[in-house]
């Protein structure tokens, strides 16, 4: 066979995600105490960094006073995150290139819960690569520690548990696991009906097989990145401030969590006299250039990080006016997605802008996802946000005198009121809450 050289133009898409982009990115996604950790050891390694009144504010950020008087500092318990461990675990992986910054991105993605709402087409569409490079990045991630991580129902998140332990012999039965991901895999519709008789037609298995499937299955953890974090307690201060003022609400950044940064004015006029300089001077007038990109990069990143949380809280304001107003029973339902599409911008934006962040309000400091709870349909076709559903739910059982409240009439006085709610749902809330049953409350009444 002969060949030829010649020129070809051909169209390929690929990840490309500049240094400043990532470090944007990552800046976003830190909490206040991250943001100072990250700032420090970036003052210190750039020497055209420079503080503006550090000690100042310092003082302040330890007595939590800033320019805002009455946005006081939180000492919150705040574990290791779900995030860190699983860069960690990135780190010492042998992905590389493309495939390792994918990984990196979506983790960022990831809710609390370890779950991934963002759909792989928007990821894919957004960043401008194919759906398939997405897909086995997340394949990959879903490799990471603790099992069910990177799932993007409870379905994938059951089913990604038992093939974790499909090597775990010892613990596990081969036929139980094998019947309890054919259960998950083929038979969710009448796992989640609890329809036992039905699994054992169609799965063709003992009676005792199916007992200890469905064992399994309830012995695995729904929301894998809960459990992250039992101890590293670290303080924070809320990022933004919502104050209510005679003509309504106005927010404002707290100055407290946002260092106060500034190119180095003494080195910056050395590179405006030094021009020409050759040899040692000449290394050090590059040595410095390369350090201001970085100094003014890191600027441009918090400047962008405040007023992307600007916006986002102003936008909670119009949407959950009802909440500051009246309390959490005139909660709305809210999602990431409506968020971002106002704004005009990218849904993992936005997760990024309130992941692990808290906001002073005139009701108390709250963590930002508090403001999105999911949504209950309603007679009225509006719906009703979880949130509001549980105020109504606590207050009912808190106004109980001779007659306690059972979970079943809870769900028909709710749905009295137009709410469309089960049973079981009721008795979700109820738990969340860390409420009683009737059983106990009665016993606790007489």
């Amino acid at each position: 066979m002969q060949q030829a050289y010649g020129l070809v133009q051909q169209q390929v898409q690929r990840l490309a995600m500049t240094q400043t982009l990532q470090q944007a990115i990552a800046v976003l996604q830190m909490s206040t105490t991250e943001l100072w950790e990250y700032v420090e050891e970036a003052v210190t390694e750039n020497p055209m960094l420079d503080w503006v009144q550090r000690e100042r504010q310092e003082r302040a950020r330890f007595r939590g006073v800033g320019r805002i008087g009455d946005v006081a500092a939180l000492a919150v318990a705040q574990p290791d995150t779900l995030a860190l461990a699983l860069h960690e675990q990135l780190r010492l992986s042998d992905l590389c290139g493309p495939s390792r910054r994918l990984v990196h991105y979506l983790i960022d993605c990831l809710d609390e819960r370890g779950y991934l709402e963002i759909p792989v087409e928007e990821i894919a569409e957004h960043l401008q690569i194919r759906r398939i490079d997405v897909l086995a990045a997340l394949r990959e991630l879903q490799s990471f520690e603790p099992p069910g991580v990177g799932a993007r129902d409870l379905r994938e998140c059951l089913y990604l548990q038992l093939t974790a332990r499909s090597g775990d012999v010892n613990t596990v039965d081969g036929a139980v696991l094998d019947v309890a991901i054919r259960t998950v895999v083929g038979e969710w519709e009448a796992l989640c009906g609890r329809r036992r008789s039905q699994l054992l037609g169609r799965l063709g298995c003992s009676k005792e097989i199916m007992h200890e499937a469905l064992t399994l299955i309830q012995s695995l953890d729904p929301h894998p990145g809960l459990r992250h974090g039992a101890s590293g307690a670290i303080y924070i201060v809320p990022d933004m401030a919502i104050l209510r003022t005679s003509g309504g609400y106005i927010v404002a950044a707290n100055d407290v969590a946002f260092p106060h940064l500034r190119v180095n004015e003494e080195y910056r006029s050395y590179l405006s006299v030094a021009r020409t300089e050759q040899g040692a001077e000449g290394d050090m007038r590059d040595y410095l250039l390369r350090n201001l990109s970085s100094a003014t990069a890191l600027l441009r990143s918090i400047e962008a990080r405040r007023r992307t949380l600007q916006r986002v809280t102003e936008a909670l304001v119009v949407h959950q006016q009802g909440f500051f107003d009246f309390g959490p029973t005139h909660m709305k339902p809210l999602t990431l997605k409506m968020i971002a599409e106002e704004l005009g911008l990218h849904e993992s934006t936005v997760s990024r802008a309130v992941a692990g962040k808290f906001v002073q309000t005139p009701r108390g400091v709250f963590e930002f996802r508090y403001f999105f709870p999911s949504r209950l349909e309603s007679d009225d076709g509006a719906g009703v946000s979880a949130a509001s559903v549980k105020a109504s739910i606590k207050a009912l059982i808190e106004g109980e005198s001779q007659e306690v409240l059972t979970d079943q009439t809870l769900a028909t006085m709710l749905q009295e009121r137009g709410i469309q709610i089960s049973r079981r749902t009721v008795a979700k809330y109820r738990e969340e809450m860390k409420i009683a049953p009737s059983p106990q409350r009665r016993e606790l009444a007489h």
